[in-house]
């Protein structure tokens, strides 16, 4: 028997039937109440940690990460259809953040309801030529190590980029509409979304997207 226990005996002894009425009856309510309250603080203490769970998410997936579904095959063989990409969105807002060859998603200027994936092949104020399926900027021959076979002709031609603005274009070169074919062919800083960092789907295809040899 607890202490609690003996000293409501001894109290219900030493009182009349009324009384001991009285006492049962504020216990009983006693121990109600310490019931609702304890409910309520773990309520509280849910809803609470929901909240947070929820304003992380929303910061998380508006201000630092994306995910992305590959749809085509533009990017092939680095990124493959149906391949789940996460991209950084904190990391594309000011033209120095953006190296040549990192993979980017953008809104093409010519379709602005639509996200693209391509990679940075020109920087602001370079000029891009691309030639016998060779692609120079100022006149230096750029890296073509991660494209899907050799490059037709098609899309061949001088290309100036403005300031603040890249060329881009698909590792599936011939197959990847890209800034050779848009009408407006050069990408503002401020249309660029995020990074592509990881392939996180299929499993058997994880793993980074950073390129060594940028800039």
């Amino acid at each position: 028997m607890t202490i609690s226990e003996k000293y409501r005996n001894e109290l219900m002894e030493r009182t009349p039937i009324e009384e001991r009425r009285d006492i049962v009856e504020k216990m009983t309510n006693n121990a109600v109440s310490e019931k609702e309250d304890k409910f309520f603080r773990i309520l509280a203490e849910v809803v609470i940690i929901y909240a947070i769970v929820a304003i992380v998410v929303v910061v998380m997936f508006n201000w630092v990460i994306m995910f992305n579904y590959i749809p085509s095959g533009s990017m092939e063989s680095t990124l493959m259809t149906d391949d789940v990409v996460i991209a950084s969105r904190y990391d594309v807002g000011k033209v120095e953040d953006i190296r040549r060859y990192d993979i980017i998603v953008f809104i093409p200027p010519d379709d602005l309801d639509t996200l693209y994936i391509k990679r940075v092949i020109g920087l602001p104020g370079e000029t891009i030529e691309v030639k016998d399926g060779q692609v120079y900027a100022d006149g230096v021959r750029l890296d073509d190590s991660f494209t899907n076979g050799p490059q037709n002709p098609t899309g061949d031609g001088v290309y100036v980029v403005p300031e603040g603005c890249f060329f881009m274009m698909g590792d599936n070169r011939n197959k990847s509409l890209d800034s050779r074919f848009w009408d407006q062919k050069y990408v503002p800083i401020e249309n660029f979304v995020g990074k592509a960092r990881v392939i996180l789907f299929p499993f058997d295809r994880i793993g980074t997207l950073d390129w060594e040899g940028g800039r």
